[in-house]
């Protein structure tokens, strides 16, 4: 019986030596959850993403057409304007030959026929039988027929000494329209700046630049001194940007460097994109943009508002009830090892958010 006796004895002490180290016993809080006040800058921006761009950029064409002989230039290799860049050989089929030379033939004829027009007009005017205006017809009609003569005659020389003469050096036995045509043959750069890319090969055959056809692009040129950022802005952040405002500009070639830009552009007209309306932004980009090449990915943070050297948490450690912010605030004291504390916010970029009032430097916070 006292063997029994003993045995409950130490059951129930066992028992409650349990329920007092369970009730002496803190709720561990999980350190993943915990965050600490600290010091940091906030920004909030409206974050555009596109691609750095030249300010200017240009694509050179032929004012002939024919075959592209010779470049001068490589790509990536900068250039001055009225560089030499690439010479163009007019061709000519044999057909397209006979057809130059009878189009001067009869170019010919024609102005001899307003020749003998307007010298029996001359004639006729010196016998009071024709007014004056009837003579100065007739002398506009000679210098039309004259000027298309040397338009043909030009022509079939060029099609006739392109494959062999260089163009930078006219031939003093040639009429002033055929020198001007054979000096279209070598095209020279219109800006100064870079060869951003050759957009034909040697051999190539090129189509003219005319009112009718936009013409074979050649090379394309670009002055790269003034770099800028080309993107998209979604509708619902449009409204909080204007031009002139400040733009960091960062670059993914470059994670640890931001540049710093302006904003120059906004468009006025918004492009729908599977259901999405954007506004394409332009930034000018400021400071030394000599690392910046044509084409690279960027994103550019407009400012809209910021804070440097600030208390700030993370957003999700805050609790929200009405009008009023609380976080809980590591406390071994308190039951549940935290308590629950009323604090004062300020920015936030969704991420980060500012302390005004509430929580100092280096407290512990547990995340929502």
């Amino acid at each position: 019986m006292k063997k029994v006796i003993i045995a409950v004895v130490v059951v129930i002490a066992v028992a409650v030596v349990a329920v007092v180290l369970v009730k002496g016993k803190k709720p561990q809080i999980p350190e993943a959850r915990i965050v600490t006040v600290e010091k940091g800058d906030i920004t909030k921006a409206v974050v555009a993403t596109g691609e750095i761009r030249p300010l200017a950029v240009a694509e050179v064409k032929s004012k002939i057409g024919g075959v592209v002989r010779k470049f001068f230039v490589e790509e990536g290799q900068p250039v001055a304007k009225g560089q030499e860049l690439a010479e163009i050989v007019p061709t000519a089929t044999p057909e397209e030959l006979v057809s130059a030379r009878e189009m001067v033939k009869t170019a010919g004829l024609q102005v001899d026929q307003a020749k003998r027009n307007l010298e029996r007009t001359v004639g006729l005017s010196a016998k009071n039988l024709v007014s004056t205006k009837e003579v100065e017809d007739a002398e506009t009609e000679l210098s039309m027929a004259s000027a298309h003569y040397d338009a043909t005659v030009a022509e079939l020389q060029v099609l006739e000494q392109g494959a062999t003469t260089r163009a930078s050096q006219p031939n003093p036995g040639n009429g002033a329209a055929t020198n001007e045509a054979l000096a279209d043959m070598i095209i020279d750069s219109p800006v100064s700046g870079i060869v951003l890319s050759r957009d034909v090969d040697e051999g190539s055959s090129v189509i003219p630049l005319s009112s009718a056809y936009g013409g074979t692009s050649i090379l394309t040129l670009a002055d790269v001194s003034l770099m800028h950022f080309e993107g998209d802005v979604d509708e619902s952040d449009v409204g909080k940007i204007r031009e002139g405002m400040p733009a960091k500009i960062f670059v993914d070639a470059f994670p640890d460097t931001s540049f710093q830009g302006v904003l120059t552009r906004i468009a006025p007209l918004g492009v729908k994109t599977e259901g999405v309306v954007n506004f394409k932004v332009e930034a000018k980009v400021l400071g030394d943009t000599r690392p910046l090449k044509t084409g690279m990915s960027a994103d550019v943070q407009l400012v809209l508002d910021e804070r440097k050297g600030v208390l700030t948490l993370p957003e999700g450690a805050f609790a929200y009830e009405g009008d009023k912010t609380f976080a809980e605030k590591v406390d071994p004291s308190a039951p549940g090892g935290k308590a629950r504390t009323e604090v004062k916010t300020g920015l936030s970029d969704g991420i980060k958010t500012e302390i005004l009032e509430g929580l100092k430097e280096g407290d512990k916070v547990v995340m929502q």
